[in-house]
């Protein structure tokens, strides 16, 4: 059996792919049936853009940040009031090398951050192993890819699976 699927590419990574990011996550997911969608966020903006976004939808949100200095506590009463999880990759033990890391940034830096976000949600026991997810990331700011994953902890690295590249930068 065959399957075609399309990629998008970006010209340039970033934030003005953001929203284009978001449709292609939400369409994905719709058709797989997928209901988890992971979503980093360093301050709050990508956040609140995902926040809005998906309010419609019956999905379950997780979102990961890197420091809670620097994320905005409005956005992390927004995403509890919502009733979604939100934590800082600091504040979770999980294993990722940064051979892995640097291996993964050569397809982008979304590409690294889609799959740490996938180990993390595992990890914490927001999505259980070998289920599939919509995991997204971005390069510095804002979103620019998306991912189908199916998700593992870290200590069973090898079961994760990137499935299908929804969208990336052209160029890392």
């Amino acid at each position: 059996m065959r399957m075609e699927r399309t990629i998008t590419y970006f010209d340039t990574p970033g934030e003005d792919n953001t929203a284009d990011v978001l449709d292609c996550a939400k369409k994905r997911a719709g058709e797989l049936g997928i209901s988890h969608i992971l979503i980093p966020s360093v301050r709050g903006v990508s956040a609140e853009k995902a926040l809005d976004f998906f309010a419609a939808d019956n999905l379950t949100l997780f979102f990961v940040g890197t420091d809670p200095t620097r994320f905005s506590p409005e956005t992390k009463k927004r995403i509890e009031n919502a009733g979604f999880k939100h934590v800082f990759y600091k504040e979770v033990d999980y294993q990722y090398s940064d051979e892995v890391k640097n291996a993964f940034r050569r397809f982008g830096q979304g590409t690294k951050v889609a799959v740490e976000l996938t180990l993390i949600a595992a990890q914490v026991e927001i999505v259980e192993p070998g289920t599939e997810v919509v995991a997204l990331g971005g390069s510095s700011k804002g979103l620019d890819t998306a991912l189908v994953i199916k998700a593992a902890t870290s200590d069973e690295f090898y079961e994760l699976e990137i499935r299908e590249i929804l969208c990336k930068p052209h160029v890392c």
